[in-house]
């Protein structure tokens, strides 16, 4: 008892009176690259507070990393949170301009750029994972390698010792 939630998607949630959103003294055109997580979060935000968004990504799709994640069993509820994305991008009145490679000329007549381009994975310091059997999520859920049998847990196998 006594303890506040929180949201992944929604930081204001449980937090409403201490986080307003403050309308923009001045309202700028403002050009975010990159429609993953941070991307939407930032343009959403910055169009409620007043701001001309147009939100940019190289993909066909919104959502960046989301659309690795939902792909994982038991983490099916980020078909919801890139929906409520969609749904807000509409009411907000964001420009979505998708398959599309940002150049500087793109941005010129912006007032201010936000870069939101993505994360590079990092590689775990494990022994062997250099090795060619081992694959990275990203070639399993982005790009459908094949995978090999389940391991069974090596603490439950009898024959190693």
């Amino acid at each position: 008892m006594g303890k506040v939630t929180s949201c992944l998607v929604n930081p204001r949630a449980c937090h409403e009176t201490k986080m307003p959103i403050v309308p923009a003294e001045h309202k700028k055109s403002l050009a975010v690259v990159g429609a993953g997580p941070a991307g939407l979060a930032f343009a959403i935000n910055a169009a409620a507070r007043g701001h001309d968004v147009t939100l940019f990504d190289a993909l066909a799709e919104i959502g960046g990393q989301f659309n690795i994640a939902k792909q994982i069993p038991g983490k099916e509820e980020f078909y919801e949170t890139l929906r409520y994305y969609r749904r807000m991008i509409e009411v907000t009145g964001v420009t979505l301009k998708l398959n599309r490679f940002v150049t500087a000329d793109d941005l010129q007549p912006f007032d201010e750029a936000i870069l939101a381009c993505g994360i590079e994975p990092r590689k775990p310091s494990i022994e062997g994972i250099d090795h060619p059997k081992v694959l990275t999520y990203l070639e399993v859920l982005r790009d459908k390698t094949p995978v090999g049998k389940t391991c069974r847990d090596y603490r439950l196998r009898r024959d190693w010792f």
